[in-house]
């Protein structure tokens, strides 16, 4: 028999479940009603709710099964904890890890296991909700896609719980006690968030680095505690930094965001970017600093990379120049045979030489340029977004633009270096080296797109929302949320087929966007689930009405094949004011998704509004 073993985040996973307040508690008619619906919808006579603590496994909910908990050593839910998705174990005695196993030799005879990980956060797997039958067998994708929704319900219904126990808590507990769980709950949160940060004091000494830090910087969390700041700071940038803290510490400014290089032990210097943000008290007094972490050297190496191509590039045709000043001719063939736009200009801002790719650009003769105006050829608009690179390069300063459009009926995207033309101490003009960088902005655009949009609908996906909502919040600024669960989108799945279902979901998301503005967000969070942000809201009637014109929008038939199908929505509204002291986007979430069910136990199609703060 193969034990499993611990995972790699076991401190972490035993803390969250501890702090689930969920061990050993009796039984639950929530749970109850999900495991015997797991029962009947795969057809097995055990269904359990089963959660891994550090030395066994205890049921919160049991089908078919008389004990309680057994030893973890021999739980297959143990095995679980470490599957991506689902752990489907078609025949136990076939299978080498489990064929001596005592469940499977003796009562209660395991054969059949299918367990799907309850987990949060990402990475906290707390334990599994799971599926036995005494007899091998096969599962279809169907009955594997109900468990995977019935965990998902069990995984809510965990977190609501414990919400539900931490508000009862609050209440009843005196003022010191609900400051330390509130305390003690950031302080997890805080520690397990994918982000890199750390709490400093106002004179830069490190308070409390979380895990993605310490990673990050390769340093334990006993060796970063009371480290200063700037000990971790390439001295060459330290300046850099200097004059904008104290500014924050003042109250002069909120936040700053430099670039600089951070020293790890081995790995030399580590190109970040730091942002710093105040926490103050009511008064406005800063008390604690926030620093945010975030690696930028592959940037950093992309950017060098641009610069050693440009640099190259600049020295090509500078020795190119060089060799044959003497020839106009053969450098004017030279030049237009280089996939680059190259002009020379002068200190009047006059052109001086172009070569003929300015006439697929442009439609001139690069000969009908030679001593025109820069002004009389460009767009107004790109003359003036280009003017100050001119002024820079003409002070004798090498300056880049990037994401140049040199004419709207143009879809191509340039790269432009401006490199002063010196000649014996004195700026005579300089050169203007513009590459076609389109294939790789679009490449970029790519890779973004398939980071932050899904696949389906094209909206924004969870990464994206967090991201908007992390930034919505952290600004303070005035917004309602929406969390939005269609009504009725099992029923379309389950008559008419997954496609049918896909085009409801890609309608709804059409519509949606027909009725929100330009600046709004349209999320797909999961499955039939979407969240809106809308921006500048700052009244509940305001929110009602969107809300409400949601509702309508979602709730008009949809054609599917030849017939229409009807949804609905339930609506889930957090109205966030201008102002308030930020909070997290998952808090914010959460006080939407759990107004989105009132609105479904309400009667569904129709919405909840969060009540003020």
């Amino acid at each position: 028999m193969q034990i499993a073993p611990s995972p790699l985040n076991e401190a972490a996973r035993l803390c969250f479940l501890e702090s689930l307040n969920i061990l050993d508690t009796p039984a639950e008619e929530t749970f109850d009603r999900i495991t015997r619906l797991a029962s009947v919808l795969l057809e097995v006579p055990m269904a359990l709710v089963s959660l891994v603590d550090m030395n066994r496994q205890w049921f919160k909910s049991r089908q078919g099964v008389d004990v309680a908990e057994t030893t973890r050593d021999v739980a297959f839910c143990a095995h679980a904890l470490h599957a991506e998705d689902i752990l489907v174990i078609p025949d136990a005695c076939a299978d080498p890890r489990f064929e001596d196993n005592p469940l499977v030799t003796g009562g209660p005879r395991i054969r059949f296991y299918a367990g799907v990980p309850l987990r949060f956060a990402g990475e906290l797997t707390v334990g599994t909700l799971c599926v036995l039958d005494t007899r091998p067998r096969q599962v279809s994708e169907t009955e594997l896609a109900h468990l995977r929704d019935l965990a998902r319900i069990v995984e809510r219904e965990m977190l609501h719980r414990s919400l539900a126990i931490d508000s009862g808590s609050a209440v009843q507990q005196a003022e010191q006690g609900a400051l330390i769980s509130s305390e003690a709950r950031f302080h997890r949160v805080f520690d397990n968030s994918p982000t890199s940060k750390a709490l400093v004091d106002l004179g830069g000494r490190i308070l409390e680095p979380n895990r993605e830090f310490c990673q990050l910087l390769g340093r334990a969390r006993e060796w970063l505690v009371l480290t200063q700041l700037n000990e971790l700071i390439d001295p060459q940038d330290l300046a850099k930094l200097d004059e904008p803290w104290q500014q924050i510490v003042a109250g002069e400014q909120d936040s700053l965001v430099i670039e600089v290089r951070l020293v790890t032990p081995g790995n030399g210097a580590l190109w970040s970017e730091l942002s710093v943000s105040a926490l103050r008290d009511a008064r406005g007094v800063t008390e604690q600093l926030v620093v945010f972490v975030r690696d930028v050297s592959e940037r950093k190496r992309r950017q060098r990379q641009l610069q050693r191509y440009q640099a190259t590039l600049e020295q090509q045709v500078a020795q190119r120049t060089e060799e044959l000043a003497r020839s106009q001719e053969t450098l004017q063939a030279i030049a237009d045979n280089i996939p680059v736009l190259i002009a020379q200009i002068g200190t009047n801002l006059e052109y001086r030489f172009n070569n003929a790719v300015y006439r697929q650009i442009f439609g001139v003769e690069p000969i009908q340029l030679k001593g025109r105006k820069v002004q009389d050829v460009l767009p107004a608009d790109v003359y003036q977004q280009l003017l100050p690179c001119f002024h820079k390069a003409l002070a004798g300063e090498r300056v880049e633009a990037d994401n140049v459009r040199y004419s709207p009926d143009d879809t191509r995207i340039w790269h432009a270096s401006y490199v002063p033309d010196i000649r014996n101490g004195k700026v005579e003009g300089f050169f203007v080296m513009s590459l076609d960088v389109t294939e790789r902005k679009r490449k970029e655009k790519t890779l973004l797109d398939q980071a932050t949009l899904d696949p389906l609908t094209g909206l924004p996906n969870r990464a994206a929302l967090h991201e908007e909502l992390d930034f919505a919040l952290q600004q303070r600024a005035a917004f309602a949320l929406f969390f939005i669960d269609l009504d009725g989108f099992k029923q379309v799945n389950d008559q008419h087929g997954h496609e049918a279902g896909d085009a409801v979901l890609q309608a709804a998301a059409g519509r949606m966007l027909a009725i929100m503005r330009a600046d709004d967000m349209v999320a797909r969070l999961a499955g039939d689930e979407f969240v809106v942000i809308a921006q500048a809201v700052a009244n509940q009637a305001s929110a009602q009405d969107i809300a409400r014109k949601l509702c309508d929008v979602l709730s008009a038939p949809v054609a599917v094949e030849g017939a229409e199908v009807a949804v609905g929505a339930s609506i889930g509204v957090y109205l966030n004011h201008s102002g308030h002291d930020p909070q997290t986007a998952e808090d914010a979430l959460a006080l939407a998704d759990k107004a989105m069910y009132e609105a479904k136990r309400s009667g569904r199609n129709r919405f909840s509004v969060v009540p003020d703060r």
